[in-house]
């Protein structure tokens, strides 16, 4: 089975904020997910994207 990632850049522009806020909020959201880096990349799985925006709304 393979999973579907989005990377930080990608979720950035689905949430409209940059990629300070992201960062921001990374930080300081208790519970706020961490997403998976692989390299120098940042991957965002679909629940990690879910669980996010949950905290958020």
């Amino acid at each position: 089975m393979s999973k579907s990632f989005l990377t930080n850049a990608e979720f950035c522009q689905l949430l409209r904020c940059s990629d300070t806020t992201l960062w921001r909020m990374r930080r300081e959201i208790r519970g706020f997910p961490q997403p998976h880096q692989i390299g120098r990349r940042l991957l965002w799985t679909q629940e990690q994207i879910e669980q996010a925006i949950a905290l958020i709304l």
